[in-house]
């Protein structure tokens, strides 16, 4: 029973490692330039959109954890600050070209902005592995808020500093 406590620690350990060592970006810096054009050929470039806050969703359509989070975004985040003059939301599918994942959106009824980055090129600036990733950018381009994977927990924390931002706006 040790010896498996023991392999389970080291384990978690270097998972920890691997997860610290994949960002790029870090909470503090300001977000990387990137442009993308949205599902009806529309670029939406992040140098644009100084003044508003920003939460970038990084997924992939095969991650079991991107697709438990996206029905909570859905509901907990794009219905609730869709309308805010000042907030935008993009999701990004890592590694999917645009026709994946509208079919995506399609399939899980999402109404909030989808945006294939097929060669990585933008979650790239981000960072190096690991999906879901959520990041929340202030109006002046800085990153407030990072965070990987997926728990209710931190969606939970997730939410509060938006709400925070928004209302505070």
């Amino acid at each position: 029973m040790t010896v498996l406590f023991a392999i389970a620690t080291f384990s978690l350990s270097i998972y920890g490692q691997n997860v610290e060592a994949s960002n790029i970006v870090q909470k503090g810096e300001q977000v990387p330039d990137f442009s993308l054009n949205d599902e009806n050929g529309q670029p939406f470039t992040i140098a644009n959109q100084k003044g508003s806050i920003v939460l970038i969703n990084f997924f992939a359509t095969w991650c079991g954890p991107c697709v438990a989070e996206m029905p909570l975004l859905q509901d907990k985040v794009w219905l609730k600050y869709k309308d805010h003059k000042n907030f935008k939301f993009i999701a990004i599918g890592r590694g999917h070209n645009q026709s994946e994942v509208i079919a995506f959106k399609k399939k899980y009824k999402l109404g909030f902005p989808v945006y294939g980055d097929q060669d990585k090129s933008v979650y790239s600036k981000f960072a190096t592995g690991y999906i879901p990733r959520n990041y929340i950018i202030d109006a002046e381009g800085t990153i407030v808020y990072a965070s990987v994977g997926f728990t209710r927990e931190e969606f939970k924390r997730m939410t509060k500093t938006l709400n925070h931002l928004i209302t505070s706006d």
